[in-house]
């Protein structure tokens, strides 16, 4: 287990563009086929799963095609022989392991070198996630509203409308607005890089939430970004023993954490080492 040496916690509103269908609720203050997600008082929330699901699929997307990330997109005939996916790889792994007398320190070696970039960040059966999700509730439920909406079932060879087969669904109104934290911890400096290039691409709008997102549903976008930090590195013991105490007991988060005045220069010079990390591994295979 590692020691707590630092954090990061990202927090803002994400604001629905279009419509959000997240289903799986059971109860519903209206008749549909397909209600929402509610809290036990009856409100819309997302769950933090989903919105880490959505995450981390948006960075395996775009850092595996940069040069010097690995990541296996939970593939479990991934090129770099990620561990992570269930499949061969990881069932040669468990093989060697039951052959081979490890100590702990020689089996985290073996993980660091046998997980991929993703694995490492947003975690495995092997590996703890190191990036954390809170559920998103709504700003201000009272001005968020609910919808009903129709839809057909579709002959996927056709391409037609199936006759009498009909249904209706419940979504949140565009314009509702939910808080949003994610929290990192003793994260590494690419680890950083790629929370950052998925906080980017949800301030772009570039990330889409729940269900019929074809017909364009979920459409959303991340604004009033805070970063806030805890750097417990390098610190003397009387220093450190202060911040941490700070840490602890401070009444909000100005006593808490360190700020981070310009949140987007912050998440661009992040993503940046992304492209130089890919520039040295060029060099070296050049």
């Amino acid at each position: 287990m590692s020691l707590f040496q630092q954090r990061y916690v990202f927090q803002g509103r994400l604001v629905l563009e279009t419509a959000l269908h997240l289903g799986g609720g059971k109860l519903a203050p209206v008749s549909t086929d397909d209600p929402i997600m509610r809290t036990p008082e009856g409100d819309p929330f997302i769950p933090g799963s989903s919105v880490k699901g959505a995450f981390r699929s948006t960075v395996e997307r775009i850092a595996g095609a940069l040069p010097g990330i690995k990541t296996c997109s939970l593939d479990p005939y991934n090129e770099h022989g990620c561990i992570g996916p269930q499949g061969e790889a990881q069932r040669a792994f468990n093989q060697e392991r039951q052959r081979n007398d490890w100590t702990q320190g020689e089996y985290l070696i073996q993980l660091d070198q046998r997980l991929c970039d993703t694995c490492k960040l947003f975690g495995s059966q092997f590996m703890a996630s190191r990036v954390f999700f809170d559920d998103l509730y709504l700003v201000d439920p009272k001005e968020a509203f609910t919808q009903v909406r129709d839809g057909v079932g579709i002959d996927r060879d056709s391409e037609r409308a199936v006759d009498q087969v009909k249904f209706d669904y419940e979504v949140v109104a565009s314009g509702a607005e939910f808080e949003m934290r994610i929290i990192l911890d003793n994260p590494t400096e690419k680890d950083l890089a790629l929370v950052s290039l998925g906080l980017m691409e949800f301030m772009n709008g570039s990330i889409r939430l729940g269900g019929k997102k074809s017909s364009g549903l979920g459409s959303c976008c991340l604004e009033n970004l805070d970063i806030r930090f805890l750097d417990l590195r390098d610190l003397e013991v009387d220093a450190l023993s202060e911040k941490l105490k700070s840490y602890l007991l401070g009444s909000n988060s100005e006593e808490k954490m360190e700020h981070v005045d310009n949140t987007v220069q912050f998440l661009k010079d992040k993503i940046e080492f992304l492209f130089r990390e890919g520039s040295k591994d060029a060099e070296k295979t050049g």
